[in-house]
């Protein structure tokens, strides 16, 4: 949203809260304060309410009001609600009572929570660049620690408190401060970084859902390929994905640019921001970790890697809480990223069969532009002399001719029926069609317009036996 629509969600608030139990107690606090100073689009409105059980009091007393589009969602747990306002439906709202928090224990998964001052809550944030508040009532930003504005206009990234307590009583905030650093490019705090590195362990215990959504935003933020190098050089990795760590330090062929951890990054970094798109990238490679084997001519060879990958992908993925949706379509990706590889650098050796066949295998155009974005990046991810970086553009250029003579095959049915290809052929039940089959459909694949009488007459005549001589 916009710095303005945002003043009008506050001084809504502000006039709401005029000469009631909240006033000078409801303040909006962290990323979007955060985001007005550096003068960037606020994404998310937070309040924090200064009152015991602030937050779902201060939800349904807005609610009682009949100011909200529903009831507010709560959170017992963790003193939290979540609401929108009819004054702004599109708009939603999280509130929070001012708070301390902590691991109970060593393998607790979530917070507990307990209200505190304004002050407590702002040593306990985990950043100092998110313990900004705004007091709506008074309408001004509050810089508590004195030091969140400046760590802003520096481009510094550290913990409110000491290192290792910030991270030992929510080791998320590891996670957080390298999705910011990513984001905005700043730097990491020397001793904070430090603590990052000797409290990774601690992630063992977090929620995958809470890893997850973390996760998510570092790969469909701007520059996630430093996110996940960031994470493998604090040590979170094998806390989020270890099937990843072997990667690290595989070597390859000198037609890469390095090491397979190198080249997905490079890869990665070529990716527009759909998270689909990113986390196929990031694991397209992730079949080599099964390990290559050396070939004649004594390289090494990680023959079939996008398809032997499939089961690790599965396994992370479902690990992390993704939807099986969601790993059918990266399991996809990464499987066909190589479906061009032997059509040359300008596609010159691709047939207009084959083009057609991985349309029909893409099921869409959707599909198939992703696709070959994906072929695209790594094509442009290897040593000089060695990529592809021309090879799809010319594949699309060809995509697009199909389209305007009406000969794609996305949606593609055989034109006749399996009962009458075994009547064509004089099938009984028991004999094998699929060498009739796969006769038609490739006939369609090479030319699309092909009349079902031409089809019929060519089926007829046609002898697989003869066809393996």
């Amino acid at each position: 949203m916009t710095t303005g629509h945002y003043h009008n969600i506050l001084s809504y608030l502000q006039n709401l809260i005029a000469g009631t139990q909240w006033e000078g107690n409801v303040y909006a606090v962290g990323g979007c304060c955060r985001d007005e100073i550096i003068g960037c689009e606020i994404k998310d409105v937070d309040l924090a309410v200064s009152l015991p059980g602030g937050g779902i009091g201060f939800a349904e007393w807005i609610h009682d009001k009949g100011l909200t589009v529903k009831a507010p969602v709560t959170f017992p747990t963790f003193g939290t609600a979540m609401l929108k306002f009819k004054e702004f439906p599109n708009d939603e709202i999280e509130i929070v009572q001012t708070r301390a928090e902590k691991y109970t224990d060593s393998t607790r998964r979530d917070p507990t929570t307990v209200f505190g001052s304004i002050e407590a809550d702002c040593h306990r944030r985990d950043l100092t660049i998110n313990a900004i508040y705004y007091d709506i009532s008074r309408a001004r930003m509050l810089d508590i620690l004195g030091c969140s504005v400046d760590d802003i206009h520096n481009h510094i990234i550290r913990t409110p408190d000491d290192p290792d307590s910030t991270f030992d009583d929510d080791p998320v905030r590891i996670l957080r401060a390298v999705r910011l650093a990513a984001k905005y490019g700043w730097e990491i705090d020397g001793s904070t970084y430090r603590g990052m590195k000797t409290n990774a362990h601690r992630l063992e215990i977090v929620r995958k859902e809470r890893m997850q959504a973390e996760f998510d935003k570092m790969l469909t933020g701007p520059n996630p390929a430093s996110a996940m190098d960031m994470l493998r050089d604090i040590g979170a990795m094998p806390y989020i994905m270890p099937e990843i760590v072997p990667m690290f330090d595989m070597a390859q062929n000198d037609d890469h640019i390095g090491t397979v951890w190198v080249h997905t990054l490079a890869v990665l970094e070529k990716m527009p921001p759909m998270l689909v798109m990113r986390m196929s990238a990031l694991l397209h490679e992730m079949g080599k970790t099964l390990g290559p084997h050396i070939g004649r001519d004594g390289r090494l060879h990680f023959t079939g890697h996008e398809r032997r990958g499939r089961g690790l992908i599965n396994t992370a993925l479902r690990r992390l809480r993704y939807d099986s949706s969601f790993i059918d379509k990266v399991i996809f990706l990464v499987a066909n990223h190589k479906a061009a590889k032997s059509w040359g650098p300008k596609a010159e050796k691709m047939t207009h069969t084959e083009l057609r066949k991985l349309q029909h295998r893409c099921a869409s155009r959707e599909r198939l532009n992703r696709l070959l974005t994906l072929i695209d990046a790594d094509n442009r991810s290897f040593a000089p002399g060695h990529g592809m970086p021309e090879q799809v553009e010319c594949i699309r250029r060809i995509a697009a001719e199909f389209d305007r003579k009406r000969t794609s095959m996305y949606s593609f049915r055989l034109p006749l029926s399996h009962a009458k290809i075994r009547k064509i052929k004089g099938l009984g039940p028991d004999d094998d069609i699929k060498p009739y089959v796969d006769f038609v459909t490739n006939i369609v694949y090479s030319n699309p317009t092909m009349s079902k009488e031409d089809i019929r007459r060519q089926l007829k005549i046609f002898n697989p036996s003869k066809k393996r001589k």
